[in-house]
């Protein structure tokens, strides 16, 4: 079974608490990624995400310009074990209503699972079932 070490992309981006909304949504769109890791000195703190960013601005009428991510960040943050099967990584973002989740390898974070990684773990699953649905 799929583990979370083999959905994850490696890469994680991270943000001070204090870094403003428009300096997130200006890395997530030059970067091309959806969340930033928010931390502050003591370490990750929470997780700052596009839906985030829209709702804090658009309905609670923040200045992205002068407000720091803190201020709209989701926390506690959500994570999961490298370990845990794709049922668990299903299951913790269906219920939390997440589209980003947080690999951590003990206290250390090591990756991001993110909605779209999923879709593609099901798009290769569906191309193997055709395939084998061929060669019958």
């Amino acid at each position: 079974m799929l583990k979370a070490y083999d959905i994850m992309t490696p890469e994680i981006r991270f943000i001070d608490k204090n870094s403003s909304i428009k300096e997130a949504a200006l890395r997530m769109i030059n970067e091309g990624i959806g969340a930033l890791i928010v931390v502050d000195q003591e370490g990750p703190i929470g997780i700052v995400t596009k839906r985030d960013i829209i709702w804090g601005v658009l309905f609670e009428k923040r200045d992205p310009e002068k407000e720091p991510v803190e201020k709209i960040m989701s926390t506690p943050l959500i994570m999961i074990d490298s370990n845990s099967d794709i049922v668990q990584i299903l299951d913790l973002m269906i219920r939390n209503n997440i589209s980003h989740l947080p690999v951590r390898e003990g206290d250390k974070l090591i990756g991001m699972i993110s909605d779209t990684d999923l879709l593609e773990v099901f798009r290769d699953v569906i191309e193997i079932v055709n395939a084998r649905k061929i060669k019958k």
